[in-house]
C-alpha cells in the first residue's frame, strides 16, 4: 500500500483540514501541525512503488447532520455584516440618463415596466436598491 505523508507547519490549515475531515465523516489520521516528515519521503513515488496495488476504500458514509458544521454561505454567529448602501432617486436618474446616451433607451423602459412603474420617481423606496442592481447590469455605473 502506498503511504502520502504531508508537512504541514501551520496551525490554522491543519485544524481547517481536521475539520473538514470531521464535517465529511470522520477522520481516521488526523493532520497535526507538528507533523513532520523529511523532504525525501515527499517526492514522487518510485517506480517500485508505483506498481499497481490493492486499492482498498472506505466504505461511503451518510452526510453529516445539519448541526454538525455551519452551512459555507452565512457568516458566523455574532460576525456584524455590511448595510447594503442606500441608493437616492436623484442617482438612478443620473444612471438612467446616462444609458439613455449610450442609446439604452428600450432596455431602460423595459427595465421599468419590469418593477411595475413608468418612470424612476414611481419607484417605492424599497425597490431602490433592486432597481440600482439592474441598471448595473445594465451597464450603468452607479
Amino acid at each position: 500500500m502506498l503511504e502520502v505523508k504531508i508537512i504541514i507547519e501551520a496551525t490554522e490549515l491543519a485544524n481547517a483540514i481536521n475539520n473538514l475531515a470531521a464535517a465529511m465523516g470522520g477522520a481516521k489520521h488526523p493532520i497535526s501541525a507538528q507533523t513532520a516528515v523529511p523532504a525525501a519521503q515527499t517526492t514522487a513515488p518510485t517506480a517500485q512503488a508505483a506498481a499497481p496495488a490493492t486499492q482498498q476504500t472506505a466504505a461511503p458514509t451518510a452526510p453529516a447532520p445539519a448541526s454538525a458544521a455551519a452551512p459555507m454561505n452565512y457568516p458566523a454567529p455574532g460576525v456584524p455584516l455590511a448595510q447594503p448602501p442606500k441608493y437616492t432617486v436623484d442617482q438612478i436618474m443620473a444612471a438612467g440618463a446616462m444609458l439613455m446616451d449610450a442609446g439604452k433607451v428600450n432596455e431602460l423602459m423595459n427595465l421599468l415596466h419590469s418593477f411595475g412603474v413608468q418612470a424612476v420617481m414611481d419607484l417605492k423606496p424599497e425597490q431602490l436598491g433592486a432597481f440600482a442592481t439592474a441598471l448595473r447590469e445594465l451597464g450603468a455605473k452607479i
